[in-house]
């Protein structure tokens, strides 16, 4: 997938979410999907180089942002505890210099970034 394409990506995906329904004081649009796998899985896209690519929501700061349920949680965070098995310790971050990469493997917490500097 070339940056053309990638950038396509997040074009669309800033479109629809501009042309989601406005939800009303007191009212709550229902969460797409039956997961928060599902809400994850429709915004990734794997690109060359093992990276999977977000084309979803970002918090002001470009961190992936994932809703289901009424709650919200970062793309890493989610991804790092599905291929880690763990709850992250302290801030997940991509290691892979790919920004904003939420292939599970790329990404680091605080635990494995000190016992990588050891």
């Amino acid at each position: 997938m070339t940056d053309e394409d990638v950038a396509a990506l997040d074009a669309a995906s800033e479109e629809t979410a501009a042309a989601a329904p406005v939800v009303r004081r007191g009212g709550r649009r229902p969460a797409v999907g039956s997961s928060w796998r599902d809400a994850f899985d429709r915004h990734t896209v794997e690109v060359e180089g093992g990276h999977l690519h977000w084309a979803g929501a970002t918090s002001t700061t470009g961190t992936p942002i994932v809703a289901f349920g009424g709650q919200v949680e970062t793309g890493y965070r989610l991804a790092f505890r599905w291929h880690h098995g763990r709850e992250p310790v302290g801030h997940v971050r991509p290691t892979c210099g790919y920004g904003g990469c939420l292939a599970g493997e790329h990404l680091a917490d605080r635990q494995l970034r000190e016992a990588r500097r050891s």
